[in-house]
Protein backbone atom coordinates (compact mmCIF):
# COMPACT_ATOMS: atom_id res chain seq x y z
CA UNK A 1 0.00 0.00 0.00
CA UNK A 2 2.97 1.96 0.81
CA UNK A 3 4.41 1.84 -2.64
CA UNK A 4 1.21 2.72 -4.35
CA UNK A 5 0.70 5.51 -2.22
CA UNK A 6 4.02 7.22 -3.22
CA UNK A 7 3.12 6.62 -6.72
CA UNK A 8 0.42 8.31 -6.88
CA UNK A 9 1.65 11.22 -5.10
CA UNK A 10 4.52 11.27 -7.70
CA UNK A 11 2.14 10.62 -10.53
CA UNK A 12 -1.10 12.01 -10.14
CA UNK A 13 -0.54 14.61 -6.62
CA UNK A 14 1.43 17.01 -9.07
CA UNK A 15 -1.26 17.08 -12.14
CA UNK A 16 -4.35 17.34 -9.97
CA UNK A 17 -2.98 20.29 -7.71
CA UNK A 18 -1.86 22.14 -10.91
CA UNK A 19 -5.74 21.46 -12.15
CA UNK A 20 -7.15 22.87 -8.50
CA UNK A 21 -5.36 25.50 -8.89
CA UNK A 22 -6.31 26.43 -12.42
CA UNK A 23 -7.31 30.15 -12.29
CA UNK A 24 -10.25 29.73 -15.30
CA UNK A 25 -11.75 26.90 -13.84
CA UNK A 26 -11.98 28.90 -10.55
CA UNK A 27 -13.85 31.99 -12.00
CA UNK A 28 -16.27 29.53 -13.66
CA UNK A 29 -16.48 27.93 -10.31
CA UNK A 30 -16.59 31.60 -8.44
CA UNK A 31 -19.65 32.48 -11.20
CA UNK A 32 -21.46 29.77 -10.81
CA UNK A 33 -21.44 29.67 -6.68
CA UNK A 34 -23.06 33.37 -7.03
CA UNK A 35 -25.88 32.24 -8.59
CA UNK A 36 -26.43 29.37 -5.89
CA UNK A 37 -28.26 31.39 -3.40
CA UNK A 38 -30.86 32.50 -6.34
CA UNK A 39 -31.74 29.05 -7.80
CA UNK A 40 -32.45 27.92 -3.61
CA UNK A 41 -34.60 31.29 -3.40
CA UNK A 42 -36.46 30.48 -6.29
CA UNK A 43 -36.87 26.88 -5.83
CA UNK A 44 -38.41 27.68 -2.30
CA UNK A 45 -40.56 30.05 -3.83
CA UNK A 46 -41.72 26.76 -5.67
CA UNK A 47 -42.01 24.61 -2.94
CA UNK A 48 -44.26 27.25 -1.40
CA UNK A 49 -46.50 27.74 -4.06
CA UNK A 50 -46.64 24.37 -5.28
CA UNK A 51 -46.44 22.08 -2.03
CA UNK A 52 -47.80 18.87 -2.94
CA UNK A 53 -50.46 18.38 -0.15
CA UNK A 54 -54.15 19.08 -1.23
CA UNK A 55 -54.95 20.49 2.46
CA UNK A 56 -52.58 22.96 2.13
CA UNK A 57 -53.00 24.37 -1.05
CA UNK A 58 -57.11 23.96 -0.15
CA UNK A 59 -56.54 26.25 2.73
CA UNK A 60 -54.16 28.25 0.97
CA UNK A 61 -56.48 29.24 -1.15
CA UNK A 62 -59.59 29.62 0.81
CA UNK A 63 -57.48 31.93 2.73
CA UNK A 64 -55.53 34.24 0.69
CA UNK A 65 -58.14 33.31 -2.66
CA UNK A 66 -57.10 31.57 -5.92
CA UNK A 67 -54.49 33.95 -7.28
CA UNK A 68 -52.21 33.54 -4.20
CA UNK A 69 -49.51 31.94 -5.82
CA UNK A 70 -48.44 34.33 -8.02
CA UNK A 71 -45.63 35.49 -6.20
CA UNK A 72 -44.17 32.27 -7.57
CA UNK A 73 -43.86 33.74 -11.53
CA UNK A 74 -42.58 36.72 -10.08
CA UNK A 75 -39.99 35.24 -7.81
CA UNK A 76 -39.03 32.69 -10.20
CA UNK A 77 -38.39 35.84 -12.94
CA UNK A 78 -36.26 37.74 -10.19
CA UNK A 79 -33.80 34.44 -9.66
CA UNK A 80 -33.53 31.55 -12.34
CA UNK A 81 -34.35 34.26 -14.92
CA UNK A 82 -31.17 36.07 -14.30
CA UNK A 83 -28.69 33.74 -13.79
CA UNK A 84 -26.61 34.14 -16.95
CA UNK A 85 -26.32 37.63 -15.79
CA UNK A 86 -25.13 36.93 -12.72
CA UNK A 87 -22.50 34.14 -13.76
CA UNK A 88 -21.77 36.51 -16.70
CA UNK A 89 -20.73 39.29 -14.04
CA UNK A 90 -19.10 36.78 -11.46
CA UNK A 91 -16.90 34.84 -13.46
CA UNK A 92 -15.29 37.56 -15.29
CA UNK A 93 -15.19 39.83 -12.24
CA UNK A 94 -13.16 36.45 -10.19
CA UNK A 95 -11.05 35.86 -13.15
CA UNK A 96 -9.63 39.70 -13.35
CA UNK A 97 -9.15 39.09 -8.99
CA UNK A 98 -6.80 36.34 -9.62
CA UNK A 99 -4.59 38.84 -11.21
CA UNK A 100 -4.96 40.85 -8.69
CA UNK A 101 -6.85 43.36 -10.09
CA UNK A 102 -9.70 45.44 -8.93
CA UNK A 103 -12.32 43.06 -11.16
CA UNK A 104 -15.57 44.96 -10.57
CA UNK A 105 -15.31 46.86 -13.73
CA UNK A 106 -14.46 43.70 -15.52
CA UNK A 107 -17.46 42.24 -14.56
CA UNK A 108 -19.62 45.11 -15.35
CA UNK A 109 -17.91 45.36 -18.96
CA UNK A 110 -18.43 41.47 -19.14
CA UNK A 111 -22.37 42.16 -18.79
CA UNK A 112 -22.26 45.01 -21.64
CA UNK A 113 -20.56 42.61 -23.90
CA UNK A 114 -23.30 39.97 -23.08
CA UNK A 115 -26.10 42.59 -24.28
CA UNK A 116 -23.95 43.84 -27.11
CA UNK A 117 -23.96 40.26 -28.78
CA UNK A 118 -27.47 39.28 -28.57
CA UNK A 119 -30.53 40.64 -30.81
CA UNK A 120 -33.06 42.67 -29.56
CA UNK A 121 -36.43 41.37 -31.10
CA UNK A 122 -39.32 43.09 -32.06
CA UNK A 123 -43.06 42.06 -30.26
CA UNK A 124 -46.32 43.44 -30.57
CA UNK A 125 -47.87 44.89 -28.07
CA UNK A 126 -51.55 45.55 -28.77
CA UNK A 127 -51.20 47.78 -32.19
CA UNK A 128 -47.52 48.85 -31.41
CA UNK A 129 -44.33 47.26 -31.96
CA UNK A 130 -41.96 46.76 -28.90
CA UNK A 131 -38.23 46.26 -29.28
CA UNK A 132 -36.56 44.39 -26.09
CA UNK A 133 -34.89 41.65 -25.07
CA UNK A 134 -36.43 38.15 -24.43
CA UNK A 135 -36.68 37.12 -21.13
CA UNK A 136 -34.69 33.35 -22.14
CA UNK A 137 -31.64 35.83 -22.94
CA UNK A 138 -31.32 35.89 -19.11
CA UNK A 139 -31.89 32.81 -17.72
CA UNK A 140 -29.84 29.76 -18.33
CA UNK A 141 -30.53 29.15 -21.85
CA UNK A 142 -27.61 31.70 -22.43
CA UNK A 143 -25.20 30.32 -19.51
CA UNK A 144 -22.61 28.83 -21.85
CA UNK A 145 -22.51 31.88 -23.80
CA UNK A 146 -22.57 34.20 -20.84
CA UNK A 147 -19.81 32.09 -19.71
CA UNK A 148 -17.37 32.34 -22.76
CA UNK A 149 -18.28 36.06 -22.64
CA UNK A 150 -16.96 36.45 -19.63
CA UNK A 151 -13.53 34.87 -20.08
CA UNK A 152 -12.46 36.61 -23.31
CA UNK A 153 -13.74 40.32 -21.47
CA UNK A 154 -11.76 39.18 -19.02
CA UNK A 155 -8.70 38.00 -19.98
CA UNK A 156 -9.27 41.24 -22.61
CA UNK A 157 -9.57 43.11 -19.73
CA UNK A 158 -6.96 42.77 -17.36
CA UNK A 159 -4.01 42.31 -20.54
CA UNK A 160 -5.01 45.96 -21.16
CA UNK A 161 -4.88 47.50 -17.65
CA UNK A 162 -1.11 45.28 -17.46
CA UNK A 163 -0.38 46.98 -20.26
CA UNK A 164 -1.29 49.91 -19.00
CA UNK A 165 -3.78 50.88 -21.82
CA UNK A 166 -5.85 52.78 -19.55
CA UNK A 167 -6.72 56.44 -18.50
CA UNK A 168 -4.54 58.05 -15.57
CA UNK A 169 -6.01 61.07 -13.86
CA UNK A 170 -4.25 62.76 -10.98
CA UNK A 171 -3.74 61.63 -7.45
CA UNK A 172 -5.83 64.12 -6.30
CA UNK A 173 -8.75 62.57 -7.86
CA UNK A 174 -10.95 60.36 -5.60
CA UNK A 175 -9.63 56.59 -6.25
CA UNK A 176 -13.60 55.98 -7.06
CA UNK A 177 -13.37 57.97 -9.24
CA UNK A 178 -10.22 57.50 -10.90
CA UNK A 179 -10.74 53.57 -10.41
CA UNK A 180 -13.54 54.05 -13.38
CA UNK A 181 -11.63 55.88 -15.54
CA UNK A 182 -8.93 52.77 -15.74
CA UNK A 183 -12.12 50.42 -17.52
CA UNK A 184 -12.63 52.83 -19.93
CA UNK A 185 -10.38 52.48 -22.79
CA UNK A 186 -10.40 48.65 -21.73
CA UNK A 187 -13.93 48.77 -21.93
CA UNK A 188 -14.01 50.34 -25.49
CA UNK A 189 -12.00 48.11 -27.06
CA UNK A 190 -13.69 44.60 -25.65
CA UNK A 191 -17.35 46.49 -26.76
CA UNK A 192 -15.82 47.22 -30.06
CA UNK A 193 -14.88 43.63 -30.14
CA UNK A 194 -17.98 42.25 -29.52
CA UNK A 195 -20.06 44.89 -31.63
CA UNK A 196 -17.48 43.29 -34.78
CA UNK A 197 -18.44 39.52 -33.11
CA UNK A 198 -22.02 40.19 -33.73
CA UNK A 199 -21.91 41.99 -36.84
CA UNK A 200 -19.70 38.94 -38.41
CA UNK A 201 -21.94 36.47 -37.10
CA UNK A 202 -25.29 38.19 -38.29
CA UNK A 203 -24.10 37.08 -41.81
CA UNK A 204 -23.83 33.31 -40.63
CA UNK A 205 -26.55 30.72 -40.72
CA UNK A 206 -26.72 31.14 -37.13
CA UNK A 207 -27.70 34.37 -37.00
CA UNK A 208 -25.83 35.72 -33.75
CA UNK A 209 -23.40 34.99 -31.83
CA UNK A 210 -25.18 33.54 -29.12
CA UNK A 211 -27.41 31.06 -31.72
CA UNK A 212 -23.68 29.30 -32.61
CA UNK A 213 -22.56 29.05 -29.16
CA UNK A 214 -26.15 27.41 -28.08
CA UNK A 215 -25.71 25.33 -31.40
CA UNK A 216 -22.05 24.10 -32.16
CA UNK A 217 -20.98 23.97 -28.69
CA UNK A 218 -23.62 24.09 -25.77
CA UNK A 219 -26.11 21.29 -27.08
CA UNK A 220 -23.78 18.68 -27.84
CA UNK A 221 -21.50 19.26 -24.69
CA UNK A 222 -25.01 19.39 -22.97
CA UNK A 223 -25.96 16.32 -24.68
CA UNK A 224 -22.89 14.07 -23.45
CA UNK A 225 -22.21 15.69 -20.01
CA UNK A 226 -25.95 15.32 -19.15
CA UNK A 227 -25.66 11.55 -20.24
CA UNK A 228 -25.70 8.71 -18.22
CA UNK A 229 -21.76 8.21 -20.09
CA UNK A 230 -20.76 11.69 -18.93
CA UNK A 231 -22.26 12.23 -15.71
CA UNK A 232 -20.15 8.67 -15.02
CA UNK A 233 -16.95 10.50 -15.99
CA UNK A 234 -17.88 13.72 -13.25
CA UNK A 235 -18.45 11.15 -10.61
CA UNK A 236 -15.36 9.06 -11.57
CA UNK A 237 -13.04 11.87 -12.32
CA UNK A 238 -14.42 14.19 -8.74
CA UNK A 239 -13.77 11.22 -6.62
CA UNK A 240 -11.15 10.19 -7.71
CA UNK A 241 -9.18 13.90 -7.50
CA UNK A 242 -10.78 13.82 -4.15
CA UNK A 243 -8.93 10.37 -3.04
CA UNK A 244 -5.47 12.26 -4.10
CA UNK A 245 -6.75 15.29 -1.97
CA UNK A 246 -7.69 17.76 -4.19
CA UNK A 247 -11.15 19.34 -3.92
CA UNK A 248 -12.82 17.58 -6.72
CA UNK A 249 -16.04 18.75 -6.95
CA UNK A 250 -14.10 22.63 -7.13
CA UNK A 251 -12.06 21.09 -9.82
CA UNK A 252 -14.64 19.38 -12.33
CA UNK A 253 -18.08 19.65 -10.80
CA UNK A 254 -18.59 23.73 -10.36
CA UNK A 255 -16.65 25.21 -13.20
CA UNK A 256 -17.48 22.16 -15.67
CA UNK A 257 -20.49 20.43 -15.19
CA UNK A 258 -22.71 22.18 -13.29
CA UNK A 259 -23.64 24.67 -15.97
CA UNK A 260 -25.04 22.08 -17.79
CA UNK A 261 -27.00 20.96 -15.02
CA UNK A 262 -28.35 24.08 -14.82
CA UNK A 263 -29.52 24.62 -17.96
CA UNK A 264 -31.30 20.93 -17.59
CA UNK A 265 -33.38 22.05 -14.58
CA UNK A 266 -33.96 25.21 -16.13
CA UNK A 267 -35.51 23.35 -18.86
CA UNK A 268 -37.44 21.02 -17.29
CA UNK A 269 -39.03 24.00 -14.83
CA UNK A 270 -39.66 26.04 -18.18
CA UNK A 271 -40.90 23.73 -20.45
CA UNK A 272 -41.87 20.27 -19.39
CA UNK A 273 -38.62 18.79 -20.63
CA UNK A 274 -37.03 15.42 -19.15
CA UNK A 275 -33.56 15.89 -18.55
CA UNK A 276 -32.90 12.98 -15.45
CA UNK A 277 -29.36 14.57 -14.57
CA UNK A 278 -29.80 18.37 -12.67
CA UNK A 279 -28.13 19.82 -10.12
CA UNK A 280 -30.05 18.74 -7.31
CA UNK A 281 -30.15 14.70 -8.79
CA UNK A 282 -26.51 15.19 -8.34
CA UNK A 283 -25.73 17.08 -5.27
CA UNK A 284 -28.50 15.67 -3.12
CA UNK A 285 -28.48 12.26 -4.87
CA UNK A 286 -24.66 11.11 -5.28
CA UNK A 287 -23.68 13.38 -2.34
CA UNK A 288 -24.69 10.94 0.29
CA UNK A 289 -22.91 11.95 3.18
CA UNK A 290 -20.42 13.96 0.96
CA UNK A 291 -18.31 12.92 -1.60
CA UNK A 292 -18.25 9.17 -2.10
CA UNK A 293 -21.28 8.17 -0.27
CA UNK A 294 -20.29 8.11 2.91
CA UNK A 295 -23.02 8.32 5.06
CA UNK A 296 -23.16 4.09 5.71
CA UNK A 297 -19.77 4.43 6.48
CA UNK A 298 -20.72 7.02 9.50
CA UNK A 299 -23.44 4.84 10.06
CA UNK A 300 -21.29 1.40 10.22
CA UNK A 301 -19.04 2.52 12.53
CA UNK A 302 -21.71 4.59 14.95
CA UNK A 303 -23.15 0.91 14.94
CA UNK A 304 -20.32 -1.85 14.33
CA UNK A 305 -17.39 -0.72 14.10
CA UNK A 306 -14.67 -2.48 16.87
CA UNK A 307 -11.79 -0.50 16.78
CA UNK A 308 -11.41 2.77 18.77
CA UNK A 309 -10.39 4.83 16.04
CA UNK A 310 -13.49 3.94 13.56
CA UNK A 311 -15.90 4.60 16.99
CA UNK A 312 -14.15 7.70 17.71
CA UNK A 313 -14.47 9.04 13.43
CA UNK A 314 -17.84 7.93 13.59
CA UNK A 315 -18.81 10.36 16.65
CA UNK A 316 -17.20 12.77 15.29
CA UNK A 317 -18.47 12.41 11.73
CA UNK A 318 -22.08 11.83 12.26
CA UNK A 319 -23.30 15.78 12.76
CA UNK A 320 -20.94 16.69 9.65
CA UNK A 321 -22.14 13.73 7.66
CA UNK A 322 -25.81 14.45 8.11
CA UNK A 323 -25.03 17.50 6.14
CA UNK A 324 -23.44 16.29 3.48
CA UNK A 325 -19.89 17.25 5.00
CA UNK A 326 -17.42 14.40 5.38
CA UNK A 327 -13.94 15.64 5.53
CA UNK A 328 -13.89 14.06 8.68
CA UNK A 329 -13.95 10.72 7.10
CA UNK A 330 -12.11 11.31 4.34
CA UNK A 331 -9.08 12.36 6.22
CA UNK A 332 -9.67 10.80 9.40
CA UNK A 333 -10.08 7.21 8.43
CA UNK A 334 -8.23 8.03 5.97
CA UNK A 335 -9.50 7.84 2.66
CA UNK A 336 -7.55 10.12 1.15
CA UNK A 337 -4.24 8.42 -0.71
CA UNK A 338 -5.45 5.43 0.73
CA UNK A 339 -5.25 3.24 -2.11
CA UNK A 340 -7.81 0.17 -0.40
CA UNK A 341 -10.83 2.81 0.41
CA UNK A 342 -10.06 4.45 -2.67
CA UNK A 343 -12.03 1.62 -4.56
CA UNK A 344 -15.41 1.85 -2.73
CA UNK A 345 -14.74 5.72 -2.24
CA UNK A 346 -14.89 5.86 -6.34
CA UNK A 347 -17.49 2.67 -6.46
CA UNK A 348 -20.34 3.66 -4.15
CA UNK A 349 -21.10 7.08 -5.98
CA UNK A 350 -21.28 5.05 -9.26
CA UNK A 351 -23.42 2.63 -8.15
CA UNK A 352 -25.55 5.25 -6.27
CA UNK A 353 -25.61 7.11 -10.36
CA UNK A 354 -26.42 3.88 -12.01
CA UNK A 355 -29.33 3.46 -9.77
CA UNK A 356 -30.80 6.97 -9.67
CA UNK A 357 -30.58 7.42 -13.08
CA UNK A 358 -32.43 4.41 -14.59
CA UNK A 359 -34.67 4.08 -11.78
CA UNK A 360 -35.59 7.92 -13.25
CA UNK A 361 -35.55 6.55 -17.11
CA UNK A 362 -37.96 3.94 -16.76
CA UNK A 363 -39.95 5.97 -14.44
CA UNK A 364 -40.14 4.39 -10.82
CA UNK A 365 -38.39 7.55 -9.33
CA UNK A 366 -39.34 11.12 -10.29
CA UNK A 367 -37.27 14.01 -11.63
CA UNK A 368 -35.38 16.01 -9.27
CA UNK A 369 -36.66 19.29 -10.43
CA UNK A 370 -36.29 21.77 -6.98
CA UNK A 371 -33.07 23.37 -5.94
CA UNK A 372 -32.44 22.82 -2.30
CA UNK A 373 -29.23 23.28 -0.44
CA UNK A 374 -26.51 20.30 -1.08
CA UNK A 375 -26.16 21.06 2.79
CA UNK A 376 -29.84 19.44 3.35
CA UNK A 377 -30.30 16.33 5.13
CA UNK A 378 -30.38 12.96 2.73
CA UNK A 379 -33.51 11.90 2.73
CA UNK A 380 -35.38 15.18 3.54
CA UNK A 381 -33.99 16.37 0.44
CA UNK A 382 -35.23 13.54 -1.40
CA UNK A 383 -38.84 14.87 -0.39
CA UNK A 384 -37.96 18.41 -1.25
CA UNK A 385 -36.16 18.63 -4.47
CA UNK A 386 -38.89 15.77 -5.97
CA UNK A 387 -42.18 16.74 -4.31
CA UNK A 388 -42.55 12.89 -3.97
CA UNK A 389 -42.18 10.23 -1.28
CA UNK A 390 -40.65 8.25 -3.74
CA UNK A 391 -37.64 10.70 -4.74
CA UNK A 392 -37.35 9.43 -0.42
CA UNK A 393 -37.71 6.20 -1.42
CA UNK A 394 -35.07 6.36 -4.49
CA UNK A 395 -32.63 7.55 -1.35
CA UNK A 396 -33.32 4.76 0.47
CA UNK A 397 -32.22 1.84 -2.09
CA UNK A 398 -29.36 3.95 -2.85
CA UNK A 399 -28.18 4.20 1.12
CA UNK A 400 -28.60 0.38 1.11
CA UNK A 401 -26.39 -0.38 -2.09
CA UNK A 402 -24.04 2.30 -1.06
CA UNK A 403 -23.70 0.38 2.68
CA UNK A 404 -23.35 -2.99 0.33
CA UNK A 405 -20.48 -1.50 -1.29
CA UNK A 406 -18.82 -0.19 1.32
CA UNK A 407 -19.63 -3.20 3.72
CA UNK A 408 -16.04 -5.63 3.09
CA UNK A 409 -14.11 -2.61 2.46
CA UNK A 410 -15.12 -0.91 6.08
CA UNK A 411 -15.20 -4.03 7.94
CA UNK A 412 -11.69 -5.42 6.74
CA UNK A 413 -10.42 -1.86 7.62
CA UNK A 414 -11.92 -1.62 10.98
CA UNK A 415 -10.50 -5.43 12.10
CA UNK A 416 -7.34 -3.91 10.89
CA UNK A 417 -7.30 -1.33 13.24
CA UNK A 418 -8.70 -3.38 15.86
CA UNK A 419 -6.03 -5.95 15.60
CA UNK A 420 -3.15 -3.07 15.85
CA UNK A 421 -5.11 -1.54 18.68
CA UNK A 422 -5.20 -4.80 20.16
CA UNK A 423 -1.18 -5.56 19.69
CA UNK A 424 -0.55 -1.95 21.03
CA UNK A 425 -2.75 -2.39 24.35
CA UNK A 426 -0.33 -5.48 24.80
CA UNK A 427 2.79 -3.77 24.22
Amino acid sequence: MTSKQNFMEEKFLPIASKMGAQRHLIALRDGIVMVMPLLILGAFSMIVAEFPVEAYLNFMTNTFGENWNAFEGIIMNATYGIVALVACYGVSSSLVNSYKIDGTPAGIIALAAFFTTNIIGAYQDGDATVSAWAASTFDAHLLFTALIIALISGEIYRLLVQKNFTIKLPKSVPLSVSRQFVALLPGAVIILLFVIIRGLFSVTPWGSFPEFITTVISTPLRGFGTSYAGTLVAVFTEHFLWSLGIHGSAVIIFPLFEPMWIVNLQENLSNGAQNIVTQPFYENGIWMGGSGATLPVVVYMLVFAKSKLLKQIGRIGIGPGLFNINEPITFGLPIVLNPFLMIPFIAAPIVVLTIQYVGTAVGIFPYCNLMVPWTTPFFISGFLMTKSLMGVVAQMISFTAAFLVWLPFISIWDKKNYEMERLADNQ
